[in-house]
């Protein structure tokens, strides 16, 4: 479905970018290194057929949107990590495009919005604060509508991230550790 790679584009571009956006990409405001993170996704909205519900409640699966789903992270930031999602993030990608991107040594924000082939829209708002170079908290908010849908599926993310230090202990820039719980 469009509108979970939406979702899931917009969300993660929100995780990745949290340690990682500043004013240039010469220049973070966080230090280099490892991260870890947790990040919390509430879904509402999301309407499923009652037979694809009864599947999931049977193999023990969670049902979207019934409660928070919160993963761990575990990244090691380089300075060319840095600038290839500095990069990245300004790229339109499956339709969905960053606008009124701000920055500054204490924030970041930016807009996202979103179109699909199939006729389905988007439209999000992430928040980033670093709050030391060793600390960063940010929110991201996202409303999508689908043909599908008769109302907007709506995902609200929170996420924090800790520099844990200079060594990453075997942790590949470009594969973060991710642990769903």
């Amino acid at each position: 479905m469009a509108v979970k790679r939406w979702c899931a584009s917009f969300a993660m571009t929100a995780v990745m970018m949290a340690p990682c956006v500043a004013q240039a990409p010469s220049a973070p405001p966080v230090k280099m290194g490892l991260w870890s993170g947790t990040t919390v996704t509430k879904l509402t909205g999301l309407q499923l057929p009652p037979e694809v519900l009864e599947k999931l409640k049977a193999m023990g699966k969670p049902v979207p949107g019934s409660e928070p789903r919160t993963i761990e992270t575990e990244s090691c930031l380089t300075a060319e990590k840095w600038k290839e999602m500095f990069t990245k993030l300004q790229q339109d990608r499956e339709g969905c495009k960053v606008e009124n991107l701000k920055q500054d040594s204490s924030s970041m924000s930016a807009d996202m919005v979103c179109d699909s082939v199939r006729g389905g829209t988007g439209k999000g708002h992430v928040q980033v604060n670093f709050l030391s170079t060793e600390k960063v908290h940010g929110t991201m908010h996202m409303e999508m509508m689908a043909q599908s849908q008769p109302q907007p599926i709506v995902v609200d993310v929170t996420f924090d991230n800790t520099y844990q230090g200079a060594d990453c202990k075997g942790i590949s820039p470009d594969t973060p550790k991710m642990i769903m719980k």
